[in-house]
């Protein structure tokens, strides 16, 4: 999935409805999905995760043999599972 796909997902679960209240006339707007939000939330926060792993897994590959530390590697890894800076 791209990331134009997962932004267009994410927008879908977001989508709002409206009406127009027949005894006050107000406006009334509410999520079609309740858990919508929370859901686009978490496949943008995973959708993230997954770019953090990729670009780090790029980085190890490109790194010589002499050079890899798999504590390195393993705090690297921590910090693109949470987000953190290594």
């Amino acid at each position: 999935m791209t990331t134009t796909d997962i932004a267009g997902l994410c927008e879908r679960l977001r989508r709002k409805a409206g009406f127009n209240d027949p005894v006050t006339g107000e406006y009334m707007n509410f999520p079609i999905n309740s858990d919508g939000h929370q859901a686009a939330d978490t496949i943008e926060r995973q959708a993230a995760e997954i770019e953090r792993l990729q670009e780090l897994l790029r980085c190890i590959r490109d790194t010589p043999a002499s050079e890899f530390d798999a504590v390195d590697v393993a705090n690297r890894l921590r910090a693109a599972l949470t987000g953190e800076d290594a």
